[in-house]
């Protein structure tokens, strides 16, 4: 350590590092949730390890003059179960908020997959809601829509007014590398009611494809918190414009608190209106121990029933195990794991 700080070069670098970190007041922020699965495809089964979305972040803000506020984040997935990671990978951006409301420019989640997110009684675990909610499009469009970040975002959301607030996502290209013709543009917005207690958005989202499609989306999240103890969700979905057709998926959840422990489950049903025999079911039921605030401990039971045409799997999401599907077999998994966040 004696040597580097002697060195001029390392110094100036360090003191570049450090000053931002004093004007600036900086949080580092953490998930680290790790399960044990036996998945089964309705051909093969097999014991996993898998880190679920696990990440470390960093962010931080600072006071301008006029009552303005500059702010960043920096996150990225680290892969627990593996010892690898991927820098800035998840929501990253840098903004400027006050009185008018926010602006951010970076990569992070779209209004439509926040809300999702708001909702899923089982994110990053078995039987998320992004299991069937997720559409790749294959081929030379653009790969998943539907719950992803727009790379080059530039978002706005309005100041909360009576609870309500709107949000504006915009990206001239959605893909990595500079444009000159703003193909793959994208457009996301929501308008969203969320006090103690209740929460509902509606958000439209459309992706730029090829010339043949151009996929988009609506979405409606809510929950309602019937008394301390009880949460109902629903979540519906309307993709229009798709390589495998129009869709459509709605369901509902309830979770219920008993002291240290919460009972949920959840359940949802896709339908392909464009194609036969190509609909399935996602049922999820688990329970959930809470140890202090930072550490849950969770087992759940995830079953996606397939039709024939279908291959719909439970262990998508944010997990870093994934589960290969078989055209018209049903894919379950039992899944316990351990969440710390810091």
């Amino acid at each position: 350590m004696k040597q580097i700080v002697r060195s001029p070069l390392a110094a100036a670098i360090l003191l570049g590092l450090i000053a931002p970190l004093q004007a600036a007041d900086l949080t580092i922020y953490g998930r680290a949730n790790l399960s044990v699965d036996q998945l089964d495809n309705g051909v093969d089964s097999a014991t996993n390890a898998s880190s679920n979305s696990s990440r470390l972040g960093f962010r931080g803000a600072t006071s301008l003059e006029g009552g303005l506020e500059a702010f960043f984040q920096i996150e990225q997935t680290i892969f627990l179960d593996e010892g690898r990671g991927n820098f800035a990978d998840r929501d990253t951006f840098l903004g400027l908020r006050g009185d008018f409301g926010s602006l951010r420019i970076g990569q992070f989640d779209t209004p439509l997959k926040v809300i999702r997110a708001r909702v899923d009684l089982f994110g990053n675990r078995i039987g998320d809601i992004r299991n069937v909610s997720r559409v790749n499009t294959g081929g030379d469009l653009i790969g998943n829509v539907f719950d992803e970040r727009f790379k080059n975002g530039i978002a706005y959301r309005s100041p909360t007014v009576n609870n309500v607030s709107v949000d504006v996502h915009y990206s001239p290209h959605h893909a990595t590398g500079a444009t000159t013709d703003n193909k793959r543009e994208a457009l996301s917005t929501a308008i969203t009611y969320a006090a103690k207690g209740s929460y509902v958005s509606l958000a439209y989202e459309r992706s730029e494809g090829n010339e043949e499609f151009n996929p988009s989306a609506w979405r409606l999240g809510a929950f309602y918190d019937v008394t301390e103890q009880l949460r109902l969700t629903t979540f519906a979905q309307l993709d229009k414009d798709l390589p495998i057709g129009d869709r459509t998926l709605f369901g509902a959840g309830a979770a219920y608190k008993l002291e240290q422990y919460t009972l949920k489950g959840q359940l949802y049903r896709v339908n392909n209106r464009d194609a036969d025999d190509a609909d399935a079911t996602l049922l999820v039921l688990g329970v959930d121990r809470q140890f202090g605030r930072a550490l849950v401990g969770y087992l759940a039971y995830a079953i996606s029933s397939n039709e024939d045409n279908a291959a719909y799997r439970v262990s998508g999401g944010g997990r870093s195990t994934q589960q290969a599907t078989v055209v018209g077999e049903n894919a379950s998994g039992l899944s316990l794991g351990l969440e710390y966040r810091f």
